[in-house]
């Protein structure tokens, strides 16, 4: 089968966000099992990137170009930022030469040129109408016109690309929830994860309680979340742990979060660091509540298959079917500090959940089950 994977985000260089966990993993295991072209307007045509690759990695045909009218009319502004108009153009010409037997579209973004054809898969990693609900609900003067314009936007775009696809994935059962009522035809396809050889244990000798947040900061879901922790939870924490840590890692911190670590020395804004998982092993807990929900959060994910505990909100337990047994369930600020403590001061029980967690996510993240849902995918689209 000849499929054609367009991807904003190329699967052959690093990332500071989720596409490090999830495209970049996927393409190479999804080229085992077809023929597979794979476009994504972040590569560079070179022959050495060709180098070891086991699928056709295609880019495009000119320099993209970014115009202030991106931000009008009736799609969404954040659709120019990861897919140039240019795209869409290279697509349709690539589709007419190598006649795929199945278009699929990673990401929301690239459900634009996905409309023309009827053999094609869209892959959604959230429900982009609820983040942007919430980045609505927190917006305030000038900012909440331009926003309220993004929501209506992205809800008619995100819902009218769900209803023309022939099939498609969503990465939990929430997000399935929301798609399967607009297109009969999707299915879940959880990421696959690595477990970690030696799992978590307490930190021996540590001068404070360390709590982590993880997640690349430029990220508007992300920033939200770093600014309720700062706010609304810590001070709980404070109040029973006045000298805990918060520690914010992730790639390109806005001004706004680098304020945060200006404003209290107990909260530290990292920015990319070598390896978040370190960071996550040093931690008491790794609190990782979602304000927006939907999707699966890799950074919840990861920290279970580390075996850390792990302290977060309904939404993202319930993307991965985690319970008590298995992670601190915190729905409030109050919640969460309260969980904070326990996890700090009972690191026998906080290490027993963590090693339930990871046993857990072994067995529901497997590779193997990812990458049967998208053959199923296409063979939805594709007819065969």
């Amino acid at each position: 089968m000849r499929v054609l994977l367009l991807t904003p985000f190329a699967p052959n260089v690093k990332h500071l966000h989720a596409a490090a966990d999830t495209i970049v993993r996927l393409t190479p295991r999804l080229a085992e099992k077809t023929d597979l072209f794979v476009y994504s307007p972040q590569h560079r045509s070179a022959e050495a990137d060709q180098a070891g690759l086991s699928y056709s990695l295609l880019g495009p045909t000119a320099p993209p170009r970014s115009s202030p009218l991106d931000r009008l009319g009736p799609k969404p502004a954040w659709l120019r930022q990861a897919w140039p108009r240019q795209s869409t153009a290279d697509v349709v010409e690539l589709i007419d030469r190598l006649k795929p037997d199945v278009v699929h579209g990673e990401y929301l973004q690239c459900a634009e040129v996905l409309g023309g054809y009827r053999n094609t898969v869209l892959g959604l990693h959230d429900i982009t109408e609820n983040v942007m609900a919430e980045s609505y609900r927190a917006s305030s003067g000038l900012e909440r016109p331009y926003r309220l314009a993004e929501l209506v936007r992205t809800r008619r775009f995100e819902r009218a690309a769900i209803r023309r696809a022939a099939a498609v994935l969503t990465l939990s059962d929430a997000d399935y929830a929301v798609a399967s009522s607009y297109n009969p035809n999707t299915l879940v396809a959880r990421p696959g994860i690595e477990i970690a050889d030696v799992p978590w244990q307490p930190p021996a000798g540590a001068e404070r309680p360390r709590l982590v947040f993880a997640g690349a900061m430029w990220r508007r879901a992300n920033a939200l979340v770093a600014h309720y922790l700062a706010s609304d939870v810590m001070p709980a924490v404070w109040r029973v742990l006045p000298t805990a840590e918060l520690r914010i890692v992730g790639a390109e911190p806005p001004a706004d979060i680098l304020a945060l670590g200006a404003a209290d020395g107990r909260i530290v804004v990292t920015g990319a660091v070598p390896e978040i998982r370190d960071e996550m092993m040093a931690a008491h807990a790794v609190v990782v509540p979602s304000i927006v929900g939907g999707g699966v959060l890799m950074k919840v994910v990861h920290a279970m298959a580390l075996g850390c505990p792990v302290i977060t909100s309904p939404g993202p337990a319930e993307s991965v079917r985690g319970d008590a047994s298995t992670l601190f369930v915190a729905d409030t600020a109050e919640e969460i500090a309260a969980a904070v403590r326990v996890a700090v001061e009972s690191p026998d029980e906080a290490a027993r959940r963590g090693h339930r967690a990871r046993a857990h996510v072994g067995e529901m993240f497997q590779w193997d089950n990812t990458v049967r849902a998208y053959l199923d995918a296409y063979t939805i689209a594709s007819g065969q």
